[in-house]
């Protein structure tokens, strides 16, 4: 999974199953998500959502029909007080006027978080 900025200054999304998306929302989108996570964790249990693409129409990818909306949330938490952090990453969205989700095991995958916050450190960084 990555977040990054095209040769034309456009930003993307990229994750193995859909490939290279636009993110509407361009850079703030992805700043809110990373600057939230350089402030300090939140205590005791929690579950965080951040919309990294919100309905963006696609066209191009050889996994997505032309003209499919394609919505990608993070969900960010932790189950126990003292706990691990978890992130998931859902994909959603519709093809032609149909819902769709794409179904993936509903397992959070356990996160470092000063792993997330140097990333988050770097690409803050790379706005200059």
């Amino acid at each position: 999974m990555e977040v990054g900025q095209d040769p034309v200054g456009a930003w993307y999304f990229d994750a193995y199953f859909i490939g290279r998306t636009t993110l509407g929302g361009g850079a703030p989108r992805a700043v809110a998500f990373a600057e939230w996570l350089l402030a300090s964790p939140p205590e005791g249990r929690y579950e965080k959502e951040f919309l990294l693409v919100d309905g963006e129409p696609q066209s191009g990818s050889r996994r997505l029909a032309d003209g499919t909306r394609l919505t990608v949330e993070i969900l960010l938490g932790r189950e126990e007080a003292e706990g691990p952090e978890y992130l998931q990453v859902l994909l959603f969205g519709e093809m032609r006027n149909l819902p769709f989700e794409v179904c993936a095991p509903l397992e959070c995958q356990p996160v470092v978080r000063s792993e997330l916050e140097a990333a988050a450190a770097r690409f803050i960084s790379s706005l200059g």
